[in-house]
């Protein structure tokens, strides 16, 4: 609120600034005027106008000053009420029955409830009744009678410093409120500023994370190109070894140097297979890297399932039947669908499933099964292994990731096999669902769509060109 009273106060400085000149050189020019009258008269009366030529410009230069001075209330209440005094003096010098100078108080009244406060209008009504009644009094004609033409005057003066003060208590309540309203402005304004400042740093800062983030970007795609081109060289230079061992090993088993006894054969036959099974490890992370450099190629061609499916499980068949009271399933459709693939590709990625399913089922089934539905075709292996929580369905296709780490230490992997699937898959136009909970299995099913045979040649022939996949 001081701060409200603060605004209105200064207002009423600047009119006070404006307002006291005006009145000053009213007043002068006023006496001027009257000067020059009684001097044309020839009369004795000039000295209460030569008094308001001197004295009212000295009030209104030393109330200029207290303004200046920031002591407003003071400079103009010493201006009014000077000028209250020099008009009492006229009043006196000139003092007739009627005479119409008490109305002149009037402007005093209201002046004071502009420049003052509210109330000092009603102040200045009791100084200016107070003076005229002194007047009459010092003039001797204090009396019933005169007193009566005076009521009009000291009425209306009266009412217009009630009216005075309503109106300046109107306009100080106004003043107040639009300080408040200005006041919120300007603390709005500086919110908002300062929201600026702050989303101006956040930006740069946004600008500069954005730069090192592109920087690092740029760091880990060389790094993977790094590591793309490493795991290329070292698969190709470690392939060609492995190939003689694996070879040569199955050269030996078979007698090709001469005759084995039971025990080389089955340490030849341990070397054979830790050798391919180092090739597929191999297989595995040259596909890895070809997927992350892009490099990775498809072979499309045209044709049914049964070819592919068959193959994979003769590859696999051995892996099964290794383990007592695991049984092998097939289901296969009456009329098997037509597809656009590569099959090498779709092979390994049905080999992956099977063999996934075998690590992780130790009894019961496991069953590939084979069905067409709507345009697609569904390729899914059932096992009655562990199963799989539902909060690791998504994790499973994560690279090098495996849902048990303890259990994987004694199953053989490199958590590959998964992902590469679903890429493969995906690669095709498909996908690869996962229905499992944990003790009831699990079914991995491949979904493709199936061949339009109203396709064109031209099509054909686009769509079995090798895919180049864009870089993961």
């Amino acid at each position: 609120m001081s701060t409200n009273r603060a605004y209105s106060n200064e207002l009423r400085a600047d009119s006070s600034a404006i307002i006291i000149p005006i009145v000053s050189g009213l007043y002068v020019t006023l006496a001027l005027i009257g000067l020059a009258n009684f001097v044309r008269l020839g009369t004795n009366r000039l000295w209460p106008y030569i008094i308001i030529i001197v004295i009212s410009p000295a009030a209104a230069r030393a109330a200029w000053e207290f303004i200046h001075q920031n002591r407003n209330l003071l400079g103009t209440a010493l201006f009014l009420f000077v000028h209250m005094l020099l008009i009492s003096i006229v009043y006196y010098q000139s003092w007739q029955t009627g005479s119409p100078i008490p109305y002149f108080f009037i402007i005093f009244t209201v002046l004071a409830s502009m420049l003052l406060w509210p109330a000092a209008g009603l102040y200045t009504w009791n100084i200016s009744t107070f003076l005229i009644l002194v007047v009459n009094h010092f003039a001797g004609e204090l009396s019933i009678a005169n007193t009566v033409y005076l009521v009009p005057a000291l009425a209306l003066n009266l009412m217009i410093a009630i009216a005075m003060y309503l109106s300046a208590l109107e306009w100080q309540t106004a003043v107040e409120s639009v300080s408040i309203l200005h006041r919120r402005a300007q603390e709005r304004r500086d919110e908002l500023f300062t929201v600026k400042e702050e989303i101006t740093h956040s930006n740069e800062r946004l600008t500069y994370l954005n730069q090192q983030l592109d920087v690092a970007r740029q760091q880990a795609v060389t790094e993977r190109d790094i590591r793309t081109r490493f795991m290329n060289n070292v698969s190709h230079e470690l392939r060609t070894p492995l190939n003689s061992i694996v070879n040569f090993g199955h050269i030996l088993r078979e007698g090709g140097a001469g005759p084995v006894t039971d025990w080389q054969r089955d340490y030849l036959d341990r070397i054979e297979k830790s050798g391919w099974h180092l090739l597929n490890i191999l297989n595995d992370l040259l596909d890895m890297a070809q997927i992350e450099s892009g490099e990775f190629k498809l072979y499309l061609e045209v044709t049914d399932l049964q070819n592919i499916c068959d193959d994979a499980i003769a590859s696999v068949q051995g892996l099964i039947l290794e383990k007592e009271g695991l049984e092998l399933v097939v289901d296969y459709p009456q009329s098997w669908p037509i597809v656009h693939v590569d099959r090498t590709r779709l092979k390994q990625a049905i080999i992956n499933l099977i063999g996934n399913a075998a690590k992780y089922t130790e009894t019961g089934y496991i069953a590939l099964r084979v069905r067409k539905a709507d345009e697609f075709a569904h390729i899914s292996v059932e096992d009655t292994g562990i199963g799989i929580a539902p909060e690791y369905h998504e994790v499973i296709f994560q690279e090098f990731r495996q849902i048990d780490e303890t259990a994987a230490r004694k199953r053989i992997g490199t958590g590959l096999g998964l992902p590469i699937t679903r890429h493969l898959i995906e690669r095709h136009g498909g996908q690869v669902a996962l229905d499992s909970e944990p003790g009831k299995g699990s079914t991995f099913t491949i979904i493709l769509p199936l061949y339009r045979e109203e396709t064109t040649t031209s099509e054909q022939e686009e769509t079995a060109v090798s895919l180049t996949p864009t870089a993961a």
